[in-house]
């Protein structure tokens, strides 16, 4: 009997070792292996169910995540059948639009124009479009006109949402961008013609007007605005939106390109020197593109701007 109970205690002292192990190991603690292994000790029988108890409990408070994608056994960086196969003829096969009109495959025009209407921003590519309409192939000036029209029901699907959605709330801040983003997009194109984008240009000024009479209208209003007035060659607005831009948002660089623009297109030479001399001390942080305007606009040497 003493022999079969020495024999217990030693298949539950080994249970224990390993318990405590298991747990010190999945913890990454030998501090939690050895308070396991005391609980089992101190409570024999009723330590390993607490223990138990209390993984069950842990693992519930846990929250799911993805290491068994990452972290598991079989993972292999280096397996490249985990990874999706790249579109080799997509990604090598790419030229600029312009030349992918004179090159003498014309199948290769015709899908070269379908697939503008693919890209993150086809209207970038609406004057290369425009040429396209003039292309020697019937059908590549075909796909041209079929690609312009696309563009154009688009727009004019996005006008219509923006618009029956200011409609409904047109004090929401969030309608409000939404049509106003519409129709300066509408209004900065060629997509439609000269008594449509005239009735464009008037709602888009009416609802402009509306949204700069705010104390601190937002950045892209007072940008937006600028851009249509230097468009309409009405500098002398432009540049009263100018110094309210630069009084209200002191910190963007945005408002600076912008006062450089209005003062390259009005010719006010005095102005951009003026105005470059006060870049020293205002709150603005100029990226290289901006710092390449005031370089070349400067007179003598620019030191860069500090933030």
């Amino acid at each position: 009997m003493r022999e079969f109970a020495l024999l217990v205690a030693a298949l539950y002292l080994a249970f224990c070792g390993a318990c405590a192990r298991l747990l010190a190991r999945r913890a990454g603690s030998l501090r939690q292996g050895a308070l396991s292994l005391a609980v089992c000790l101190v409570l024999p029988g009723a330590g390993p169910l607490l223990l138990w108890f209390w993984e069950c409990r842990a693992g519930r408070r846990e929250k799911p995540d993805y290491h068994e994608f990452c972290r598991g056994a079989a993972f292999c960086p280096d397996d490249l059948r985990r990874m999706q196969s790249p579109d080799r003829a997509a990604e090598t096969d790419r030229v600029p639009m312009e030349e992918a009109l004179q090159v003498s495959d014309r199948a290769y025009r015709r899908r070269a124009v379908m697939e503008l209407l693919n890209v993150e921003n086809p209207l970038a590519y609406l004057p290369a479009l425009r040429r396209a309409l003039a292309n020697e192939d019937g059908e590549t000036s075909h796909y041209a006109s079929v690609a312009i029209m696309e563009l154009r029901r688009k727009m004019q699907q996005q006008l219509d949402e923006a618009q029956t959605r200011w409609r409904k709330a047109p004090r929401d801040a969030e309608a409000s961008a939404a049509w106003e983003g519409c129709l300066y997009a509408a209004v900065q194109t060629d997509l439609y013609d000269e008594d449509t984008r005239r009735r464009l240009l008037a709602r888009y000024c009416a609802l402009s007007d509306r949204l700069l009479r705010a104390p601190r209208p937002a950045e892209d209003f007072v940008h937006h605005r600028i851009q249509v007035e230097l468009q309409q060659k009405r500098y002398a607005r432009a540049q009263q939106l100018c110094t309210r831009y630069l009084t209200l948002y002191p910190e963007s660089e945005l408002a600076v390109r912008d006062e450089i623009t209005v003062c390259v297109h009005t010719k006010n030479g005095a102005a951009l020197q003026a105005f470059l001399g006060t870049l020293r001390s205002r709150p603005v942080l100029l990226t290289p593109q901006t710092l390449a305007w005031v370089r070349a606009f400067r007179k003598e040497e620019f030191c860069e701007q500090r933030s």
